[in-house]
């Protein structure tokens, strides 16, 4: 596809790839599903190393459980076996291969492979079948541990237990990536977080090139018994004055912590996986955030941006390219499906032509995945 290459974030061995990946469809089609199965192999590996790192925790000190992992349910097979994750990224000059396969919240399967760029053939790292663990020669060298807590992902006890180049490198994608469902009450305890106590003026400086008029804002340290609290400020006629994050409109509490996520993914170069984007957001914002990920003067460490969205508005052939756009929905037996724009073809044989109406073209049902309306009067 010749659209947007500018936009391309390009790797060393010549390949390419897509800052932005749209995911659309009706509702209960899976787009979500899609989305928390990410998350939940990315918080599988990073919440232990972040929980235990926080207070110094080593093998000694009480792991945080494995999250339980939902089976799909609509068939007698599928809830009685494990769910299989497979997970391809890229970090440093290698690009690597994660498998997780869990039921309930066991563990019973784990493994790491590894590949330089340019190079043809793939070394394992480590493979994990329940508790047994078998390394390869590069994790041979540190010596590891033959006992851990099997309840951990092992490359989250490699991470919290070993300041080894190949294991920083290799969570560093699970580390840095950030997931956003904005459907949570979750954004002012996420935003204490990430936020100084001191204004960011680059946060300021987004929210005001979008008009979300605020002067700084301020978070003010716990006291006992009491969490974090973020202040917003405002200059009104000359006059300051300040409301707590929560006292804000929704949208301006979606931009400030949109805004300090993106600039985190700008600069690290990290994944943002954003549930329902659109919520909230006024069209032409919305089109705003995803060119930023696009414009390569902005996007310089290749951040990537997948989101699933019900607004078509930027459906569009000068916002997207037509591999940047999916679809997902139900297929028989309830399972979900997910395609590509840039794998639909016309009835005529040809691909969907870049210079298409994607937006109209979706809404009239040529590319499937819209919902299925009735007329009140077949209710009956």
């Amino acid at each position: 596809m010749k659209e947007f290459e500018r936009s391309l974030i390009a790797c060393p061995d010549g390949q390419s790839f897509l800052p932005v990946a749209a995911v659309y469809g009706p509702n209960a089609g899976g787009k979500s599903n899609l989305l928390e199965a990410l998350d939940y192999v990315r918080s599988a590996v990073a919440r232990p190393v972040r929980m235990l790192s926080a207070r110094d925790g080593g093998l000694d000190e009480e792991c945080p459980s494995m999250p339980r992992c939902s089976a799909f349910e609509f068939d007698d097979v599928s809830v009685s076996e494990p769910t299989e994750f497979e997970l391809y990224y890229r970090a440093g000059n290698h690009e690597y291969r994660y498998a997780l396969s869990v039921h309930a919240d066991e563990i019973v399967y784990e493994g790491l492979w590894r590949r330089k760029l340019g190079a043809s053939r793939s070394a394992m790292l480590f493979e994990r079948e329940g508790v047994e663990i078998k390394l390869g020669p590069t994790l041979r060298k540190l010596a590891t541990a033959a006992t851990f807590n099997p309840s951990l992902p092992y490359l989250s006890f490699l991470c919290i237990n070993f300041d080894a180049p190949v294991v920083k490198e290799a969570a560093s994608w699970f580390l840095n990536g950030v997931f956003l469902n904005y459907n949570c009450s979750f954004l002012e305890r996420a935003l204490e977080q990430i936020l100084d106590e001191a204004d960011s003026p680059e946060i300021t400086r987004f929210l005001s090139a979008v008009d979300v008029r605020i002067d700084g804002f301020r978070v003010e340290e716990a006291s006992e018994g009491r969490n974090r609290r973020v202040f917003v400020r405002h200059n009104v006629g000359g006059k300051h004055y300040e409301l707590r994050l929560p006292e804000e409109s929704a949208g301006t509490q979606k931009l400030l912590g949109l805004a300090a996520f993106l600039l985190m993914a700008f600069n690290r170069g990290a994944t943002v996986v954003v549930d329902e984007l659109d919520a909230k957001l006024h069209p032409k914002l919305l089109r705003y955030v995803i060119l930023l990920f696009k414009d390569p003067e902005v996007n310089k460490s290749g951040a990537q941006l997948i989101f699933s969205s019900q607004d078509v508005s930027t459906m569009r052939n000068d916002v997207f390219r037509r591999d940047e756009i999916w679809f997902a929905a139900r297929g028989e037996g309830e399972a979900s499906q997910l395609w590509s724009l840039a794998d639909i073809h016309e009835a005529n044989g040809n691909l969907v032509s870049r210079n298409a109406a994607f937006d109209k073209q979706y809404l009239s049902g040529r590319y499937g995945a819209d919902p299925y309306l009735t007329r009140i009067e077949e209710w009956d």
